[in-house]
Formats: structure tokens, sequence, C-alpha cells
């Protein structure tokens, strides 16, 4: 859940929240259409058996009669769905309707005079509603006859339309819970319609669009936007600060070192003295090098238009093949036309380039480049990791830390200051990666940067 964007993570909290509503929701009012349909059955097999007292009549001899003309068709139907029945208070049947023909009846009890029981039973495996009443007639001797009349119908037409009332509320509640999610998209949306603004202007800053940030923006995001635009002036404050300083180092270091060097080549200075000052100046010449470069290291610049590594990479190999004619090296390259370092051109130039060079002045004939993106921790920006391999003679194991180091090289009797890989290190270090050197499978050295 952690890269789930803040606009599904909200859309599948209400999926969630609007699925359990819409579901009690729905369980709620079937619950009460049921208990309604109910309530209605009952009141209707209550009509029915009223229907039945008013056609009901004591014989002459206190036996109880009933009407041939029934005012309900439907319990003279067999099969009808609709049957009554009466008892009298030895629980034994006096009538029950033509349309109970062929139907097995459960026993029935007979009731208190003005009880009534309403309940659901099972008739011929089948489930009944079941609605029954006791009443007391009294006759002419002043004598009470007591019966108990029942009514019963097939719950055939209550499933249905109980079935009827759940399709229609599941198709509703499906479309209004469609709908609902549909407006909850456009309102997060909306609602992060700035989030998303600041997105894109942050990528206009990075490819160099715009210079800062509007701060155009809802209450809440003014306060990230003005911290933005701070955080973007005091990166170039501070870029330019260096570039500044650097002019200003390398101007006023060259007087004092074109001097010395007029100095150390006049015939009046003798031999000692020369070779002495020339070894100095070129020691201070070195340190001067080693600490522009480190100071060069802007380290990463997280808001900024990445930089083409393929482009750069060509650009140095057509140098390196003038400056190594002679060894007719084959530089075998794979790097990814899309990779972009998201730093400064002249940090990722002096890394490749360093390390270029010096697998092109150690090789035989072969040097590799390959340049793969990594996710960094935070996942903001793509790290890359570049690996250069020779087919020289390699670095031994125990040189390998010393070669880190200022000053130090491999072999004194190859040109160069010994400060390429000392400087690789230092820029690798501002960009909080780190590099690695081993034995490479062409069999000359391995230099790997994780940048």
């Amino acid at each position: 859940m952690k890269r789930v964007s803040l606009q599904n993570r909200q859309f599948l909290t209400a999926s969630i929240i609007l699925t359990v509503f819409l579901g009690l929701t729905g369980v709620a009012l079937d619950k009460a259409f049921q208990s309604s349909a109910e309530s209605a059955e009952q009141a209707k097999l209550e009509g029915e058996l009223y229907v039945l007292l008013g056609a009901a009549e004591l014989n002459q001899d206190g036996g109880l009669g009933m009407t041939k003309d029934l005012p309900e068709p439907r319990f003279s139907l067999p099969e009808s769905g609709l049957v009554a029945q009466i008892i009298d208070a030895e629980n034994m049947t006096v009538w029950q309707s033509s349309s109970s023909l062929g139907i097995s009846l459960p026993s029935f009890t007979g009731l208190p005079v003005d009880e009534s029981h309403f309940q659901a039973l099972l008739v011929n495996d089948e489930e009944w509603f079941s609605y029954s009443y006791g009443v007391a007639w009294i006759d002419e001797n002043e004598k009470e006859h007591r019966y108990s009349f029942r009514v019963l119908e097939n719950r055939q037409a209550y499933d249905q339309q109980l079935d009827l009332f759940r399709h229609t509320l599941i198709t509703w509640l499906a479309a209004a819970g469609l709908l609902l999610l549909f407006v909850q998209v456009l309102v997060l949306r909306w609602s992060l319609s700035p989030l998303r603004r600041i997105e894109e202007e942050l990528h206009e800053v990075e490819r160099g669009e715009r210079k800062q940030l509007t701060e155009d923006y809802p209450r809440e995001l003014n306060g990230l936007a003005a911290s933005l635009n701070l955080l973007l002036s005091n990166e170039r404050r501070h870029l330019q600060r260096y570039r500044n300083s650097l002019a200003d180092l390398a101007h006023s270091m060259k007087t004092p070192l074109a001097v010395l060097r007029g100095v150390s080549e006049s015939e009046k200075t003798p031999i000692d003295t020369r070779q002495l000052i020339e070894n100095e100046v070129e020691r201070m010449d070195n340190i001067v090098e080693y600490q522009l470069q480190k100071a060069a290291a802007a380290g990463r610049v997280s808001l900024t238009e990445g930089i083409a590594i393929l482009p750069l990479t060509n650009r140095l190999l057509e140098s390196l093949r003038k400056v190594y004619r002679d060894k007719s090296i084959s530089y075998i390259v794979d790097i990814e036309e899309e990779a972009l370092f998201m730093g400064e051109e002249g940090d990722l130039m002096e890394v490749v380039g360093n390390l270029l060079d010096n697998a092109s002045k150690w090789c035989y004939k072969k040097v590799s480049i390959n340049v793969t993106g990594i996710k960094s921790d935070a996942g903001a920006h793509t790290m890359h990791r570049v690996t250069i391999e020779d087919d020289g003679p390699g670095i031994p194991e125990e040189q390998a830390g010393l070669l880190l180091q200022r000053g130090v090289r491999g072999d004194t009797q190859t040109p160069g200051h010994g400060i390429g890989l000392a400087v690789v290190r230092e820029i690798v270090s501002a960009y909080g990666g780190e590099l690695k050197i081993a034995r490479s499978e062409m069999g000359g050295a391995r230099v790997e940067v994780v940048i």
C-alpha cells in the first residue's frame, strides 16, 4: 500500500465504506419489506377469516353450518392455494373448504375466545401462512358453543413478491452505488487537482520550462509551494556561489603559478632550485585541480532536467578514440537511450570520463561500459549503476583502496596526476552513491559506480 496513489487509496476506502453501507441498507430494507409483507399477509388472511365468520351460522341442533356460496370463490376451488378449516372445542374438524381436497392439513389446536394466532407452517412439504381465531356462539338456550377458525394460504405469491422486491432493490442499490462511485471519482479528481498541478509544475521545473512554482493554491498547499520555491532559490544560489568561487580560485591561482613556472624555466635559476620549483608547482597544480573538481561536485540536484547519459558517453568516446588512436580500442557500449542522470552534466562527465580514460589507458584492446537503472530508496528518481571494464592487467586487491586516495597512482611511469579515481569518489559520495573496484571477467579491472 505504500506506493498506492492518494486518489486510489481514497477511492478504495470509499468503495469499501459504500459497499458496506449499501449492503447494510439493503439488508435493513429487505427486513423491513419482509416484515411489512408478512403484516399485509396477516391482514389479508384476517379479512378472509372474517368473511368465513360472516358465512357461518348455528343450526337448530347447535351445530355450525356454512352457506354454499362463499364470498371468496377460492375456497371452493381445489389447488387454489387458499384453505379454510373450522374445529370445535374438542379439536374435531367441523368443516373445511373444498379447496383442501388432496391437502393433508397439519394438526390444529383450538384457541381461547377472541384470541388469534399468525404463523408459518409446512403443508405438504411447502411453506404456508396460517391465521387462526377463537370464537364462541350463544344459541337460543343461552348455551355457549366454541369454535376455532383457521385460514391458510400458500406462500408462493408472497415469495414471488419478495423475490421481485429483492431483484429491484439490488438493481437500484447497484445503480446507486455505481453512480456514487462515479461522483466520488469526480470529487477526488477535483479535490486532488492542486496536487497534480504541483507535480506538473515540478516536472516543468525539472525540464527547465519554469523557475519556480506558482503559489495560487488552496490554503493547505500554499505553504508547501512557498517552501519548494524557497528550496529552489536556495539551491540555485548555492550552485551559483560554488561556480563563482571556482572561477575566482582559478583566476587567483593562475598568475602565481605562471610566475613560478617562469622562474623555474629561467636560465639564471640554479638547476636544483629549478627542479624543486617544478616539483612544487606540479604538486600545487595537482592540489588546485583536485580541490576544484571536488568543489565542483554539486551533488544530487533533484529539481533539474535530466542529462542523457548515452549522448554524453558517445562524445567522450569520440575524444578517447583520438587520444588512444594507436591502440585501436574496441569500445562496447550498453546504455539505454532514455537513461537520464539527475544532476550536473559536469559531474557526470568527470565520473564517466575519468573511468573511461583509466580503462583506455590500461586496457589491451577492449573496454566496455554498461549503465542500468535502479530505484533509489525514496523512489523519486532513478539511480544508475555504471560499470566500466577492460581487458588490461587489472588492479591488485591490495592497491584498490590506495588508488582512491588523492595523488596515488598504480604505475608512476604512466602519465597522469593520480587524482582521477579520487575525484570520482568525491563526486559519487556527494551524490550519496558508492564506488567499487574488482576484477573483471575480461581479465582487467572492473569499476562499478552507483550514482
